[in-house]
């Protein structure tokens, strides 16, 4: 027997507290698991040990108890290149609307990193903006959980496998959730596409025909440096390297990314702006919600507010400071400032790194103003009572 976490035992033991969870009761539960082979979950050692172990208890404590599911039916797909999680989302739901019957429950399970979650939720979210019938199905009668098997643990149900498996074997409820939608605000012709390959300084992987998304935060700056650095740093040597990386990014970060001065604009449900903030930016962090957290537990939203913005600070206290924005204690400070907002506009001049849900991506110039605000529930997920 290996050593290592596999699919299976993932499977055996989600599906063990699944049946027995009385949101399914008398329910007939397809399961699709989503899994990337490549993930630090399975491919390292000490790691995909420790895991193992975890699923493997739990599954074990479960099956002593009887299942209160009609039935449940498991299927494992693995990930083979980038993008392919979307590729097997669409499937998966293609063909959970061509078997559906009254009654079916159907989960769909990321089981991967923090790319392996997003993909999955962005294929949904899309779907469901596309057709009626997807819309309903995904809203309604498909449940996803996005399992805490990486890095960052990006808006995953529970911020470690421990926390979930505690959730599954709670009471809980369904819950569909707002996802946030990042676009430019002015559309790109394709003179200024063309000029932008030009210059590989300035050309970025923006997908300049359609928003993005994000389901937990996305956020400009030194925190998406952050999170750059410690997926750069992760490939040569896993493990959790934040605690280096802020320091060491916070050396290098001016040089690679001269801070320019950011104009903040903060606007309500409505479309009435709120508030407004102009200072040269070190971090913006904006959140589907308040009560977010990031980096494996890291409570940069800490109360019911979902913006965060720091304005520039020196190396000396951001490295002093750090450990505020790890319990959300920056709070007490002048460090940074909190807002409540459902649409964010944000104008800047220079290159500027974004990070949405762990993957990061360039910004130029040309793509401000940009936007980010929240969308309406569409996704749908549990959450204990």
């Amino acid at each position: 027997m290996s050593e290592k976490l596999t699919p299976k035992d993932i499977t055996q033991c989600i599906s063990a507290l699944i049946a027995r969870n009385k949101l399914w009761a008398g329910k007939d539960i397809q399961c699709y698991y989503i899994t990337n082979k490549t993930a630090g979950c399975f491919t390292n050692k000490k790691k995909s040990k420790h895991y193992k172990k975890l699923f493997n208890d739990a599954e074990k404590e479960a099956i002593q108890y009887p299942s209160c599911a009609k039935s449940i039916t498991n299927k494992i797909f693995a990930t083979e290149y980038a993008g392919h999680g979307k590729d097997l989302a669409n499937a998966v739901l293609a063909e959970l609307i061509a078997t559906y019957e009254p009654g079916n429950e159907c989960i769909i399970v990321a089981a991967g990193g923090d790319g392996t979650s997003l993909e999955v939720q962005t294929s949904l979210y899309l779907a469901a903006q596309n057709e009626p019938k997807k819309r309903e199905m995904i809203m309604n009668h498909i449940t996803l959980l996005r399992l805490p098997l990486g890095t960052g643990n990006d808006g995953t149900d529970g911020h470690s496998v421990e926390e979930t498996i505690e959730l599954l074997k709670g009471p809980l409820v369904f819950q569909n959730i707002k996802a946030l939608k990042i676009y430019p605000e002015g559309k790109h012709t394709e003179e200024d596409i063309k000029a932008l390959k030009k210059d590989p300084k300035k050309y970025t992987n923006l997908n300049y025909d359609a928003p993005w998304y994000c389901f937990n935060i996305v956020s400009l700056g030194l925190d998406a440096y952050v999170v750059y650095m410690t997926n750069t740093v992760k490939q040569r040597l896993p493990g959790n390297f934040y605690h280096l990386c802020v320091p060491l990014s916070g050396l290098i970060y001016d040089k690679d990314f001269p801070t320019g001065t950011a104009k903040i604009e903060y606007y309500n449900e409505n479309g009435v702006k709120t508030d407004e903030d102009t200072a040269p930016i070190t971090l913006l962090a904006i959140g589907a919600s308040g009560y977010r957290v990031y980096g494996g537990g890291h409570k940069i939203l800490p109360d019911e507010r979902n913006v965060c913005f720091t304005p520039k600070v020196t190396l000396a206290r951001l490295i002093k400071d750090n450990n505020k924005f790890v319990d959300g204690s920056y709070i007490k400070t002048d460090i940074a400032t909190l807002h409540s907002a459902d649409k964010v506009r944000i104008f800047y001049d220079k290159a500027i790194l974004l990070q949405a849900d762990g993957e990061v991506t360039m910004l130029c110039k040309e793509d401000f103003p940009l936007v980010v605000e929240k969308t309406e529930p569409c996704i749908r997920i549990v959450t204990s009572v």
